[in-house]
């Protein structure tokens, strides 16, 4: 009996990694800031990727990701959109006001069948993006015509995913700041738009995944916080390869290159049950089996 329970510890253990992938924007994927106040200007190579809104500016971040390996059976559990902070300086004035409570992230996915769903990280602009409108209007968010959770009409191409706030927990130091290198994680089930997306996109020839993520507030003259306006709400796209210097941070200064497999690059993941969760349960039936 001992051998079969050992068996089914090792097959329990395989189930649970099973389902594990990481894939970054770093593997054969992209990373780019789209400003609108630079409607031509290319930012793919740049070492910061972030959101802001004002009177005169809107930018909003393109992330795409290679999915030709993500299997049936990942795509029926959660699928994770990972970015990670680039600065230490987002204490939680910049995404909490008692009048407006928390700011955080819109998330769109582009249609993968449409042109253009294979951009290029160091020709895209506002002006030739996919998905993307060009308006010339900084006060107003450049991929999509109205404030999502007003009756949205969105652009050509997109599909609106959800909202992630900010939260207060995991703050650290005596300057009270979300760490560097920290993870802003957006979730979602089976059988989201995400997850029908990622399958339409296997079956293009390119195999790839458009996210479009940008901040959640909009930009009201005399009504946004003004700890929120026109601040540059900064992740670290795969073009960061050393993370910047935190000393309250575990991540300070660490490589983000292949010594760490790009860990901290823009990521799309699933991390099922942890291993010894399952030991722990046929230990336990282990145990009952024993007394009985």
């Amino acid at each position: 009996m001992m051998c079969v329970m050992v068996g089914l510890v090792a097959i329990a253990l395989m189930a649970a990694d099973a389902q594990a992938f990481r894939i970054t924007t770093a593997h054969g994927g992209a990373d780019a800031e789209l400003r609108e106040s630079g409607p031509t200007t290319n930012r793919g190579d740049n070492s910061e990727i972030a959101s802001r809104v004002a009177s005169n500016r809107n930018s909003c971040i393109y992330l795409k990701f290679d999915v030709s390996t993500i299997t049936a059976a990942d795509l029926a559990d959660d699928i994770t959109v990972r970015t990670t902070y680039r600065n230490n300086n987002l204490v939680e004035s910049r995404f909490y006001n008692p009048e407006f409570g928390y700011t955080g992230w819109d998330y769109f996915v582009l249609d993968p069948t449409m042109e253009g769903a294979n951009w290029d990280e160091m020709t895209i602009t506002p002006e030739n993006a996919p998905g993307y409108t060009y308006d010339g209007l900084y006060e107003t968010k450049g991929q999509y015509t109205v404030d999502p959770f007003e009756g949205a009409v969105l652009n050509d191409g997109l599909t609106y995913l959800g909202q992630q706030l900010y939260s207060s927990a995991g703050m650290v130091g005596t300057t009270s700041h979300l760490p560097v290198g920290g993870a802003f994680d957006f979730t979602l089930g089976a059988g989201s738009a995400l997850h029908d997306a990622i399958i339409a996109a296997q079956a293009t020839d390119h195999k790839m995944l458009t996210i479009i993520m940008g901040i959640a507030h909009d930009y009201v003259e005399g009504e946004t916080p003004s700890q929120w306006v026109n601040f540059n709400y900064l992740f670290n796209p795969k073009e960061m390869t050393t993370l910047n210097s935190d000393p309250d941070s575990p991540w300070s200064g660490m490589a983000n290159d292949a010594s760490n497999d790009y860990f901290f690059s823009p990521t799309l993941l699933h991390i099922p049950e942890p291993a010894t969760m399952v030991l722990l349960g046929l230990g336990g039936l282990l145990l009952g089996r024993k007394r009985k």
